[in-house]
């Protein structure tokens, strides 16, 4: 056998290995560098940022060589060779450009071969760099060095790869840990956790409290089935198909978070039909939403509920009233309240309002049923009691109107005139039964006021 032959023997026993060990491509470079009479063998993987890192080197001197290679910074001519040509050779007897001369010195070098490991997308992604003192080779050298660099390069390209692939996971898993948004995904019928990112994971004890186990083991500990809201049944067809994202808010229990949901079934790598659960965390959202909607329905001042939450509770009650069941509107202003803000200012006004707010919300019978209509205007909704408890609840009212208001600004009196409509003798909305309410109030203003009034005693 002769010295090629067994070179090439060798590598090949050597690079038979299926799983790419470093010690073997380095025996490689070691083989490939003293037959050929190179001073270094480099090899550089993928790094950041354009970047080739060293992954391996075998060397016959001390002197340094670069450790990182910046594609960003090398000629395009290069590159472009090492793409549509995938290797460059170059010797020092040769014509070379000013860039070339500057490669062989950058490896203190008077023959350079580099040959290029390319992706699929032909983008360079590994680099094989033989240097050397040596100037003359034959063809038959140079042949047989591309033969065996070719070895040293399938051999160490499945490394390369599965390098950039972990690169890639890698990035991904960045990217979704770090998107807002939590997700799980989960086996479509056994609920087995089959990812997880890390925000998901964090607020439960991490990822290694997800994976091996079904959702709901996780996140309702104790719980021995799927959750009856699994919206699964929501994301697949009568053949069971994926269909649409699914989208629906949930709370959770334990911190009281709210979290927009995104469900949607799909197939997972290994062809099962998988689950994927997102999630982006609106508790902001919903506390500004409850704002809004409080800032709607609530007055400012009184902290009570205002005119528009009264028309639609009155709505609500008369379209959800049974058969002959009675209910009734209380229409209260206050005589005198002008005299208030006369004499001791808006201020003074204010802190009655909210008094008289606090007055009516004490009284069990207007408990969660009172409103401010606006101004010095109060309404209240009571059902289910009979006409003489409400002519009690009017006369106990007026009762405390004849006592004084303490006020930071001095003591006030003040009267209250109170128009009563029944629902349904004096209407079946609420536009009605106001209407008629805030007739027997004037009709009691006009009389002197301090005192209360149904519709049906109204005199026309």
């Amino acid at each position: 056998m002769n010295l090629q032959d067994e070179l090439i023997l060798r590598l090949a026993t050597l690079f038979a290995d299926q799983q790419v060990q470093l010690d073997n491509v380095r025996q490689g470079q070691q083989l490939i560098t003293n037959y050929f009479g190179f001073d270094i063998s480099l090899v550089y993987e993928p790094g950041l940022n354009n970047q080739l890192n060293e992954m391996s080197r075998y060397s016959n001197t001390k002197k340094e060589y670069p450790k990182i290679l910046d594609l960003n910074n090398l000629e395009e001519e290069f590159n472009n060779r090492l793409i549509y040509e995938g290797f460059l050779m170059l010797n020092k007897n040769d014509e070379l450009s000013e860039y070339e001369l500057k490669l062989l010195n950058m490896f203190d070098a008077k023959t350079l071969y580099v040959e290029s490991v390319l992706d699929d997308n032909d983008r360079i992604f590994g680099i094989v760099i033989n240097a050397g003192k040596r100037l003359e080779y034959s063809n038959e050298e140079f042949n047989l060095l591309h033969i065996t660099n070719a070895m040293l390069i399938k051999y160490t390209s499945f490394n390369l790869y599965k390098k950039r692939l972990r690169f890639a996971q890698k990035s991904l898993e960045k990217i979704l840990d770090n998107t807002g948004i939590d997700i799980y995904v989960n086996d479509f019928n056994t609920h087995d956790i089959l990812y997880v990112n890390e925000s998901m994971a964090s607020p439960y004890g991490g990822k290694d409290k997800f994976m091996g186990n079904k959702c709901w083991q996780v996140l309702f500990p104790g719980q021995t089935g799927p959750c009856e809201f699994c919206p699964q049944k929501k994301i697949i067809d009568e053949k069971g198909n994926p269909t649409k994202v699914y989208i629906w808010d949930y709370q959770r229990a334990f911190d009281g978070s709210w979290f927009r949901v995104f469900s949607s079934a799909f197939t997972w790598i290994d062809g099962r039909l998988a689950h994927i659960v997102s999630s982006a965390d609106i508790t902001d959202n919903k506390k500004n939403e409850e704002l809004i909607k409080y800032m709607a329905h609530y007055d400012s001042l009184t902290k009570l509920p205002n005119r528009r939450m009264l028309l639609e509770k009155c709505k609500a009650k008369i379209d959800n009233a049974s058969e002959n069941e009675q209910g009734y509107l209380l229409f209260f202003d206050i005589d005198g309240f002008k005299l208030i803000n006369d004499n001791f200012g808006h201020d003074a006004g204010d802190e009655f309002l909210i008094n008289l707010g606090e007055f009516f919300s004490n009284i069990p019978m207007l408990k969660d049923s009172i409103y401010r209509n606006g101004g010095d205007e109060f309404v209240a909704l009571i059902g289910k009691v009979e006409k003489e408890s409400i002519r009690s609840l009017c006369h106990f009212i007026l009762e405390r109107f004849k006592k004084p208001w303490e006020l930071k600004k001095g003591t006030v009196f003040c009267g209250v005139s109170i128009g009563v409509a029944c629902y349904p003798e004096d209407g079946n909305s609420a536009s009605q039964l106001l209407q008629v309410a805030d007739r027997a109030m004037y009709n009691v203003k006009k009389t002197g006021g301090g005192n209360m009034l149904f519709g049906y005693e109204i005199e026309d």
